[in-house]
């Protein structure tokens, strides 16, 4: 009798130490919650590659900025609704005190869209919450006028060894620049949001395929262009399409920098192929 109750209590002892080296201790499992949702906006308008930050706030009763008790950041290459996970320390959130959330969507580093008002924190869930945010407005103002060096095509971003496309558009409409290969005319059309440019004017320099084919690409980006939008803070220039979705992403350049020289291609004896006369093209 000795002996069987030896063996059942090393038995014992044998599976609670497995089970203690397997199972993390019950405080560390509910050390932390997990909220889940959805970010989303209501505008008709394709988003480019963004940065997307979900915040959890505790509204403060005064004037002082509400503290930030967690927060989380994403890339995003989809469109919304884009998927959020926010681990919160549990120990935080104080029975009978009231907890809010909000969001920002930003495109290369500018604030497109965020949080109008603070959505709170349901009491009963932790999944499938929704925050919806609001296009930041640019300056009532604003315009796509100035200079622009583009950043990105489509889903392409430029490289720095490239030659990359430059325009100029004045208040007037008129439009100069760079297509990547050939220097170009045009006049743009404004109504509000909405753009189009005209004919495009260009020279016929020959340049390198790479070259070449970047001006191809930006000249029937611009022809499909409908509409632009300006960041908040007057340095991101995106035009878009007739589906609000971007055909150019531009930077801000200063008015007097000279757009990058094109990349001329030689002939047969290595000499330079001068240009020739503008003549109308893509339209």
């Amino acid at each position: 009798m000795i002996r069987s109750f030896l063996r059942r209590t090393l038995l014992t002892a044998t599976v609670c130490g497995i089970s203690a080296a397997v199972l993390p201790p019950l405080s560390a499992q509910a050390a932390t919650t997990t909220l889940r949702g959805t970010v989303t906006y209501r505008e008709r308008m394709a988003l480019p590659p963004s940065v997307v930050e979900v915040r959890l706030l505790e509204p403060s009763q005064t004037d002082a900025p509400a503290p930030v008790l967690a927060s989380t950041s994403l890339h995003a290459t989809r469109q919304v609704p884009i998927p959020f996970t926010l681990q919160v320390n549990r120990a935080l959130l104080k029975p009978g005190h009231h907890y809010a959330l909000e969001a920002t969507i930003s495109v290369n580093g500018q604030p497109w869209f965020s949080s109008s008002t603070q959505t709170p924190l349901p009491e009963n869930t932790r999944s499938n919450i929704l925050l919806v945010v609001n296009r930041t407005r640019a300056k009532a103002n604003a315009s796509p006028a100035g200079t622009w060096k583009a950043e990105r095509m489509g889903e392409t971003a430029f490289t720095k060894d490239e030659a990359t496309p430059q325009l100029t558009i004045a208040e007037d409409g008129t439009v100069s620049g760079f297509s990547g290969c050939n220097r170009v005319h045009s006049k743009a059309t404004l109504d509000g949001a909405h753009i189009t440019f005209g004919p495009m004017i260009a020279t016929r320099m020959a340049c390198l395929p790479a070259a070449m084919a970047t001006e191809q690409l930006f000249l029937k980006n611009l022809d499909a262009t409908r509409g632009w939008h300006l960041a908040p803070t007057g340095d991101v220039l995106a035009l878009v399409d007739a589906q609000d979705k971007p055909t150019i992403v531009f930077r801000r350049q200063p008015a007097d920098k000279t757009p990058d020289a094109p990349t001329p291609a030689t002939d047969a004896a290595g000499k330079e192929t001068p240009p020739t006369p503008a003549a109308p093209t893509l339209r």
